[in-house]
């Protein structure tokens, strides 16, 4: 009985030996580069920009200090009272010295805030802009920080509009 076992034992072991295991993987992970790959919102105001302050000299002491968070938020109010259907900033770019942004304006050229740490916080100063070669005489054509900082506030702080955008 006992060789009878054991003959039995060997024939199974030795039929065991040729059935292959099948090949078992893991299912495929998601990868978090997937997330980093979508498209940003290019005209997002920058996080470390929305709290900066604007140190450029105001032309109007009743212009309260803003930071380029407030100003981006009165250039889309201005906008909108014009009824546009798009954001006052197309795209920011990451430069050297601060940021570049693209407007969606046809007259405005490319704004350049030139920024840096203060402490704890950072400081942005708008650059003299540029409205182009269509402006009649170069003393219109480019407009001090400051002035273009008093306009956006102006214009975006209230909109004189009375009927709605269709």
């Amino acid at each position: 009985m006992r060789s009878m076992l054991l003959l039995m034992l060997a024939a199974l072991l030795g039929a065991c030996s040729s059935v292959s295991m099948p090949k078992v993987s893991m299912p495929k992970m998601p990868s978090l580069k997937s997330a980093e790959e979508k498209p940003k919102d290019l005209s997002a105001t920058p996080r470390d920009l929305l709290t900066a302050k604007l140190v450029n000299p105001r032309p109007d002491p009743n212009i309260p200090n803003l930071t380029v968070g407030k100003l981006m938020e009165f250039a889309d109010r201005y906008l909108a009272c014009d009824c546009a259907n798009m954001r006052f900033g197309q795209s920011w770019q990451k430069v050297d010295d601060g940021y570049i942004l693209l407007t969606s304006s046809g007259v405005w050229r490319p704004l350049h805030f030139v920024c840096k740490d203060a402490g704890e916080s950072r400081e942005c100063f708008l650059a003299e802009i540029d409205r182009g070669p269509q402006t009649p005489t170069l003393t219109e054509r480019f407009v001090p920080g400051g002035d273009f900082i008093k306009s956006i506030y102006e214009n975006g702080v209230k909109c004189e509009r009375e009927t709605p955008c269709q």
